[in-house]
């Protein structure tokens, strides 16, 4: 799995600086670094602008049902991880999916 493609897609989607991200080139170091930044924002987004975060959430395709679920089952403090979780699980999905099916001159995108 590409750790560059995944920060990239939830990066620009989430509006998040990719200078804010850890410099190592240890691949889990970034990815906790990448994690810690999008658990943060989606906690931001939660408190100030839920309307947004569920905009966002639904252009990048993360199951209605499970985010609803997941809702109810997730006590606050854990609200943000447990979200962050789901959007990266939604987007190594749909790199998979790419890879599986297709190339760039097969990507119908509209989420960048």
């Amino acid at each position: 799995m590409e750790i560059q493609e995944i920060e990239n897609r939830i990066l620009s989607s989430f509006e998040i600086d990719a200078s804010l991200l850890s410099a190592s080139s240890d691949n889990e170091e970034r990815f906790k670094s990448m994690r810690d930044l999008l658990i943060r924002r989606v906690e931001e987004l939660a408190e100030k602008d839920m309307e947004k975060l569920m905009w966002i959430l639904y252009r990048i395709d993360v199951s209605e049902k499970r985010l609803h679920d997941t809702m109810q089952k997730t006590p606050a403090d854990k609200f943000g991880s447990t979200i962050a979780d789901l959007i990266i699980e939604r987007q190594i999905k749909k790199i998979e999916t790419r890879k599986q099916f297709g190339g760039k001159e097969n990507d119908w995108s509209f989420d960048e």
